[in-house]
């Protein structure tokens, strides 16, 4: 793979070759075309492998959007393509699973739900280094709410500000996540339980001077509505902090990439 610089710049095809760019790169990424043709690799025997491992990675992205879907409110904290990282995550959890078949393996994220807990996103800083003090936190599945207990952060010793930035707030988000398997009839990865309703609930706090202190609260949510959740599903807590800056005495505006994020649990 190699990268174009200089005054030609351009994406798309060009005779045989491609450029195109990335999120995460400045440059112009280029490559050639070739291989085989998109019908040789879904029919030819010889590339049955091959089929597996796409099955298997749409299966892992497919995944890797519920998750993000349900940490939609938070999501906006990170300066990379982090949906990558989570999709790597569900392959590891896919091949936990010994029962079924390569290239139809399932993603169990409700038998391994620890493996997501502690999830970052962030803008150079991890949460746990802006907000320094452990929070208290639960899920209640029946009554599909969640629970987090800010304790009080003194500037400088709880709360680390990454920044010149005058305010802070806290974004809580309360998501459900399926287990995935291969349905070969449409011969795509779908959720488990079929009648699953992908409901969020979100909270967000005041803005708070970070050279104030900020006493304790709690930031209680519920979702909504009839989800039909089952023991394959996964209700997923996230929080995340973002900063401000004053435009006016009373209106305050978002810094763009600046914050963090984190999975706190899974239950």
């Amino acid at each position: 793979m190699a990268s174009l610089k200089g005054n030609i710049a351009f994406t798309g095809s060009l005779g045989n070759l491609s450029a195109y760019s990335r999120k995460d790169l400045n440059n112009i990424i280029l490559r050639t075309k070739g291989g085989a043709s998109g019908k040789t690799i879904k029919t030819a025997p010889e590339f049955v492998n091959t089929r597996r491992v796409m099955s298997e990675f749409g299966g892992c992205s497919t995944a890797g959007k519920h998750i993000k879907l349900a940490m939609t409110g938070v999501t906006h904290l990170d300066h990379r393509l982090f949906q990558s990282r989570l999709n790597a995550v569900c392959s590891c959890i896919q091949k936990l699973d010994t029962t079924s078949i390569w290239g139809q393996r399932s993603i169990l994220i409700s038998q391994y739900r620890n493996l997501l807990q502690g999830f970052n996103l962030e803008m150079g800083t991890l949460f746990d280094s802006i907000v320094k003090h452990p929070l208290d936190y639960n899920i209640n599945r029946t009554n599909q709410s969640a629970s987090i207990i800010i304790p009080p952060l003194f500037p400088n010793i709880g709360l680390y500000v990454p920044g010149k930035f005058s305010f802070f707030r806290l974004i809580a988000v309360l998501g459900i996540v399926p287990d995935m398997n291969c349905d070969t009839k449409f011969k795509k990865y779908l959720p488990v339980n079929k009648d699953i309703q992908l409901y969020r609930a979100q909270k967000m706090t005041d803005w708070f001077a970070v050279s104030a202190i900020c006493d304790e609260q709690t930031i209680d949510m519920q979702i909504d509505g009839q989800t039909n959740m089952t023991d394959t599903d996964s209700l997923i807590l996230s929080i995340g902090i973002e900063f401000g800056i004053p435009l006016t005495a009373t209106l305050i505006q978002q810094v763009n990439y600046a914050g963090a994020a984190k999975i706190l649990m899974l239950a």
